[in-house]
């Protein structure tokens, strides 16, 4: 005996074009057994380049209070 499919290919086209038109970078698309569909993001240079300017910002803050 087959179960019925919880999702179907309409679903995920549905979910990455909203998260396309939402400014995400799909990278990954995961589906659970029980139909939920997950979506990772890609982590593009300028993301990562956010971080390190939000992180040597926030030691050079550190380093004058000590």
């Amino acid at each position: 005996m087959t179960t019925r499919a919880t999702f179907r290919q309409s679903d995920i086209s549905r979910a990455i074009k909203a998260a396309k038109s939402a400014g995400m970078t799909v990278a990954r698309c995961e589906i659970s057994p029980d139909g939920r569909i997950v979506l990772s993001e890609a982590i593009t240079e300028s993301q990562e380049d956010v971080f390190g300017a939000w992180k040597a910002k926030r030691e050079g803050h550190a380093q004058r209070r000590a």
